[in-house]
């Protein structure tokens, strides 16, 4: 017979194992409608966060490639053709400034020519830009000549007004005078 002992012998497993009756479970946590809610709004907050954070890292890399690209058009920069453009400009910004300045006399000339009566002759022309007038010395072959020609001047619609003085009889019988003709401030300017 076997040797009989009252006491178990122990075995000596390997492995050490839970009893099979013994199991693991997480614990189940309920949550109240009003908590889904909180837990939703968290969660939302968390992805609108997030985005934020990659927004600002996506423009972040744009801002780094813009500057790039900023370092590099400067380096490519033809920094004496762009002073020579300047210059040019300013140059031609004071071009641009004599010619809206000039005043063209030629103007008067023309009307001049256009209003006086054959029998009527020019010896002296004196102008004024700051007054807008004209001074004429000249002679007519009689005094109804003389009032024609004022009166034709005075109907020229570039011209406000006419003094005559210094009116007399010269040597050879014609008559002399003086004209003071005021113009309109655009007669010499150039037409735009």
């Amino acid at each position: 017979m076997e040797n009989i002992s009252l006491i178990p012998k122990k075995e000596i497993n390997k492995e050490k194992r839970l009893p099979r009756f013994v199991t693991f479970e997480a614990p189940r946590l309920e949550f109240s409608a009003l908590g889904k809610v909180g837990l939703g709004l968290i969660g939302v907050i968390f992805l609108f966060t997030g985005s934020l954070y990659f927004w600002k890292y996506k423009l972040a890399q744009e801002v780094k490639t813009f500057n790039d690209e900023l370092q590099r058009l400067t380096a490519e920069r033809d920094m004496s053709l762009e002073n020579r453009l300047n210059d040019l400009n300013s140059v031609l910004g004071i071009f641009k400034n004599v010619l809206d300045e000039h005043r063209y006399w030629s103007f008067i000339f023309d009307v001049l020519e256009s209003k006086t009566l054959n029998t009527v002759t020019f010896k002296s022309f004196k102008g004024s830009e700051k007054n807008n007038e004209i001074t004429l010395d000249g002679t007519a072959p009689s005094y109804s000549a003389l009032a024609q020609q004022v009166k034709v001047l005075e109907d020229a619609p570039n011209i406000s007004s006419i003094t005559t003085s210094n009116i007399g009889v010269s040597e050879d019988g014609r008559v002399k005078f003086s004209l003071k003709m005021v113009f309109a401030k655009n007669l010499i300017r150039k037409n735009e």
